[in-house]
């Protein structure tokens, strides 16, 4: 937990206005610690990792390597019409 506080201290995740307190801030770094521990150990035993960069899902292979697997559409809702409180349904 010394860690973790001095790893917020250090990152400055909660001068983030998107945090509203610092629960939130310990939760939002002990889930990039977490991650990233996760990566280094799947590449460790040799997994392959699957993310989203962009618009496309990526497979890292242990060695490196990049594939792309799929590309995802972009969407088609126009931001600039979405006003606060409206409601939105998927197709």
């Amino acid at each position: 937990m010394k860690n973790l506080r001095r790893y917020i201290k250090n990152r400055g995740v909660i001068r983030n206005a998107i945090l509203s307190t610092k629960e939130d801030g310990l939760l939002l770094t002990s889930a990039r610690i977490a991650s990233s521990k996760a990566v280094r150990s799947s590449i460790a035993l040799g997994i392959t990792i699957k993310v989203i960069k962009g618009y496309e899902i990526i497979a890292i292979k242990p060695d490196r390597s990049v594939q792309v697997l799929r590309k995802i559409s972009k969407p088609t809702i126009d931001t600039l019409s979405l006003r606060k409180g409206m409601i939105l349904e998927r197709k």
